[in-house]
This record gives C-alpha cells, structure tokens and sequence, in this order.
C-alpha cells in the first residue's frame, strides 16, 4: 500500500484507455502525430527553440534528465480537419496530471494554468484538468498544444496522459479521474479525522487501553501523508522539499506507530524489538532531515522503502496472530490489513507498467482498511463492555448473597445474644433461689429429720419433694455443667424411681443410643419437665402397678415413651377432661423442642410419646 501510494503521489499513471469516437456526423479526434519535450529553467518564459526530443506519454523526466530541477516543455501536434461545410468541430483536452504545476497553450493562447509555477510550486499533481476548445483556438491543419512543467527531480516530475477527445467523451474521463483521484482521496481524510477524535477520546478516557491510543496516534501521524492527496500548495512551507519531506517523515512515524499497534493489539510485549524498530526509523528519518541535497532522493526512497516494510512486519505479526489464536478479532483485523497490500500489489504493478491502466486501489482501500480497523476495535470494545457488565451482574449477585449471609448471621448473633441474656437472668434467678429457697428448705428439713411419723412425716416428705424439684431447676439451668442428655438424665431418673417405687408401682428404664446426644441447658429441662410430668399423671390417675420408660436417639430422632398398665381413658371425653393445666404444658414444652406430642390409650394402659428432631434442637442451640 505504502510504496504504490507513495509512487501515485510522486510520479505518472499508466495510460488511459482510448478516447471513444464522438457523436455520428462530427470527425474522429485525431490523434498526436508528435509528442516533444525541452527542459528550460525555472523563470523561462517561452518554449527554447531548439533540444526538443521526442517523448512519450506519460513521460517522467527524471529518468531522461537525472537531477534536473526545473520546468520541462511539452509539444503535442495534431491535424484537424474541417467538414464539408468548413466549419471545425468542438474539442476537448483533458490532462491526467501534470507534476507539479503547469501552464498550458494551445495554438500560443493561454487555456488554464496553476498559480504558483515557481517555488512554492503549487501542488496540482493529483488535480485532473480538462478545457473545451473550438475555434479561432482551434484551427484547420496543424494544431499545438504546449504544456510548461514545473517540477523537482526527487519527486519523479513529469507529464501524465494528454486526451484529445469530443466534450462528452473528455467529460466523462475528468469525472472518473476526478472520483478516483480527489474525491475517494478526501473521503480519507475525513474519515481519519473522524476516527482521530474518536479513539482519542477513548484513550483520554480511559488510559489503561493502549490500543486505542496507539491507533488514534496512527492516524494522527498519517493525516500529513493522506493531506498529500489533496493538497494544492506547499503551505506552510515556501519549497517542495521541506513539505515532501514532512509528508514522508509523517508516513514513516504512522507505520511505525501502527506496528507498535499491532504489537499491542496482539498482547506482545518484544520491547526490544520495539526499540529497534523505532531508533532505525528516527536514524532514517534523522538522515532525511539532514542529508545534503545529493543524497536526498536516495534517502527519500528509503524512508518509503522502509515505510513499507515496517507496514509489512505489522501486517504479519497480525496474522500469525490470528493463526495461532484463531481469535475472531484477530483474523477479522488480518483480513483487514492484506486487503490493502493486494491493492499495493496491484498499484505497483500499474506504476512499473506492467499492467496497462491508470487506475489505483490504493485510497479507496486504504479507507477500507481504516474502517476495518476501526469495526474490529469497536467490536472488541463492545466485547469489553459485554465482559465488564457480565462481572458487574454476577459481582452484583455476590454481594447480595453475601448480604443475606451476613444479614442471616447477624439475625443469629442477635438471637444468641437475647438467649445468652435470657439464659443470664435465669442463671441470675436460679442463684436466687438456690441461696434464698434452697437454704430455707434445707433449714426446715434438717429441723424435721427426726420426724418419723404423723404430719411432721409429710411435712418432711413435702420438702424433700420440693427440694428434689428445685435441684433439677438448678441443675438444668446452671452453666459449666454437662450437655450429655444420659448425664442430665441420671438425678431425675434416680428420684422418679424412689417416688414410683414407693407408690408400688415398678419402673423399668431403657436407654437406647444416647451416647454423644447433647442438650443445652433451656432444652434439656424442656425435655426432662416432658418426662418428669408424664410419670407424674402415672403416679397421680393410672392406678398402675407398672410403668415402662424409653428414650431413644434413632436416625436423627429423639424419642420418649412412656408405658403404664393403668386404667387409661374409656372415652375421648375422659381424655379430654384428664388434660389438664399439666398436659398443656407438656404440649407446650414439645412445640418448644421442635417435636410433637402423643398419647394412647386403649382402657389397659397409656402411653405417651415425644418425637423431636435432635438435629433442631442443636442447631437452634
């Protein structure tokens, strides 16, 4: 892409296709029967009179003339033929390009002329010009069209095609070199321009991504070459060579800028191959501004030479890229970049003559490739953006989890500490009672002791049963002791067997897999007030001689039951009258325990169950 666009910038197209014949009833446009060129100097004002050599066009003189800066003169002859009725017919004459700047004659009448022929030249290069003539310009017999050229030897001066056609046909050629020439040419700039504030806004935005600045600096360094295309004067320069070489310098720091772009955009670093790449080309470049004016032309060459290169090592870094990432942004960029050297291919081809034609797909291309460029970096910024929003929810779904977590942990925390303070007062009332009522029965018990008979012998029984009842409030409810559930169950066991026992009634104990189970103090005394009440109702109404305790931990299940061979209830309405103030605590300390309460009942016998999850009551715990 560089070379062929450097060489479209500074030297002839190929030849433009055949001027078609005009409209039927008007002769052909004859063609050139002599095409000469004389070189002058710069403030000659005619043609010289002598050292014309025939020429050929297009017709770059550095080549005939090496080193020659200054105007050359071209002389193009034809005959016109008059019709039958003498009259002449109208003419056009369109010129491809002339580099760089012009002054044209026909039949020694000035016909167009650019407005600087001297330093500062303008720059009418890539300015297609055409003229309609007739007559008196245009006379029968031999016609001259005498063309000044003004140019400089590094920038391969010269003359592009001359057509001599009728109006339309010459219209119609104008346009086309016109749209190929100018019009796709500023279409470039204006969509470098574009994307300059475009992506260097997003690097102003966000730093971190060195892409985008990379690219914006791109294209900010490739704004004075694409400028070129469009150019018609030296400004701000006074002469050619400052302004070429500013062009060539610019073209030079953008491929090497987009090399490190390319570097960046497939994530490697190669720092040193960074640096060389970047002291040859401010060595080249560096050579350039201060090369004496006989090794100019041969620097110039190299600065685009290795513009070309450099280009060239980007594109391939890009592909190998895609190749071993096979990233679909990768090879969308690959595809991106080789399209441009296919067209530089093919524009050098033009250039060196090889293939016939005047048209280059250089700009039009090189405009596709910005684009290009610019779609695949949107599309990975889009990617980004989808990444970053994709954490974000899934960030956002984290939080909020966390947030219940914590909340849930509060919640128990909050729930420990009511515990802790409730199970503080109780401890707090349990001391008061064990040194307030617990002395003062202990007082009235040893004063009875001796008591054998008569009331002071109930009297004496009555406290050491109160006595025995506060012992098991305080031992539930004292801290520091055991959570073992067959531990807490030993006191109560031992005096519920004494009082059964007395009664005659005959109590048998099965303990089933409690070793391990564990009870918090609030609990266990939920579930031993359960049993201590169901062998009390054994005691107070079954009448009966025999009772029968089970506890069992099974599968994560806590069971109690209580058997007696007493009378049990007739009747659903019996049931109902015997719960009393008793049964309904019984079923309110189960709900407690996260169990449920169940009796049974068949007029030989009663059974009452407990089930309650153990699991429940340790984790409430």
């Amino acid at each position: 892409m560089l070379l062929s666009a450097a060489a479209a910038a500074l030297a002839a197209p190929g030849a433009p296709d055949s001027p078609t014949t005009p409209a039927t009833g008007a002769p052909a446009a004859p063609a050139f029967e002599r095409i000469e060129a004389v070189r002058s100097d710069w403030q000659a004002a005619s043609a010289p009179a002598t050292g014309w050599q025939a020429v050929t066009l297009p017709d770059a003189w550095a080549q005939r003339w090496p080193g020659f800066d200054g105007v050359v003169w071209y002389r193009l002859r034809w005959h016109e033929s008059a019709a039958p009725n003498g009259a002449l017919a109208t003419r056009a004459v369109m010129i491809d390009y002339a580099n760089m700047a012009s002054a044209v004659y026909l039949n020694g009448s000035l016909i167009g002329r650019d407005r600087q022929l001297v330093e500062p030249l303008s720059r009418a290069w890539n300015q297609p010009r055409w003229w309609t003539v007739a007559a008196p310009l245009l006379r029968a017999g031999e016609n001259e069209l005498l063309l000044r050229v003004s140019g400089r030897a590094a920038f391969q001066p010269g003359l592009g095609t001359v057509l001599l056609a009728s109006p339309r046909v010459a219209r119609e050629a104008y346009d086309d070199a016109v749209f190929w020439r100018r019009t796709l040419q500023a279409v470039g700039v204006c969509i470098t321009l574009v994307m300059v504030v475009v992506y260097g806004m997003l690097w102003l935005l966000r730093r971190s991504e060195r892409v985008y600045g990379l690219f914006a600096l791109h294209l900010l360094l490739w704004l004075p070459y694409t400028y070129n295309f469009v150019s018609l004067h030296t400004w701000p320069f006074a002469d050619s060579y400052p302004y070429q070489t500013t062009v060539a310098l610019s073209l030079l720091a953008s491929m090497t800028t987009f090399l490190l772009f390319a570097l960046a955009f497939c994530q490697w670093p190669a720092r040193n191959f960074q640096r060389a790449v970047i002291g040859l080309s401010t060595l080249v470049g560096s050579g350039l501004l201060l090369a004496p004016e006989a090794y100019y032309v041969a620097l110039y060459q190299a600065v685009v030479l290795l513009s070309l290169a450099v280009f060239l090592v980007a594109c391939s870094v890009v592909t190998v890229h895609a190749v071993r990432t096979r990233a679909a942004d990768a090879i969308a960029l690959a595809v991106c970049l080789n399209i441009p050297v296919l067209a530089a291919v093919h524009g050098t081809l033009v250039f060196l003559g090889v293939v016939p034609g005047n048209r280059y797909y250089v700009s039009i291309s090189a405009s596709g490739m910005l684009l290009g460029i610019s779609f695949v970096l949107t599309w990975r910024l889009v990617k980004g953006m989808r990444l970053a929003e994709h954490f974000n929810a899934e960030l956002q779904q984290r939080v909020n989890d966390a947030t219940g977590l914590v909340a849930d942990m509060l919640g128990r925390q909050h729930t420990a500490a009511l515990l802790q303070t409730r199970l503080n007062e109780r401890l707090s009332l349990v001391r008061d009672l064990h040194d307030g009522l617990g002395m003062t029965l202990t007082s009235h018990i040893n004063t009875l002791r001796d008591q054998t008979e008569g009331k002071g012998a109930i009297a004496l029984w009555a406290l050491r049963e109160v006595n025995d009842d506060l012992r098991l409030i305080i031992e539930s409810s004292a801290l520091g002791d055991t959570d073992e559930l067959a531990e807490r169950l030993v006191p109560l066991r031992h005096r519920s067997t004494r009082m059964l026992e007395a009664a005659n009634i005959d109590c048998r104990w099965q303990l089933d897999g409690l070793q391990g189970a564990r009870l918090d103090g609030r609990r266990a005394l939920d579930f031993l007030r359960v049993l201590q009440e169901a062998l009390a109702n054994v005691l107070k109404h079954s009448g009966a001689t025999e009772v029968a305790v089970r506890i069992a931990l099974h599968e994560g299940q806590l069971l109690l039951a209580v058997h007696d061979n007493g009378r049990g209830f007739d009747s659903e309405a019996d049931a109902r009258t015997a719960e009393g103030m008793g049964m309904s605590s019984m079923r309110a300390r189960a709900q407690r325990l996260g169990g449920a309460l169940a009796w049974h009942s068949d007029g030989e016998g009663t059974e009452f169950t407990l089930r309650c999850p153990l699991e429940s009551m340790a984790t409430a715990a």
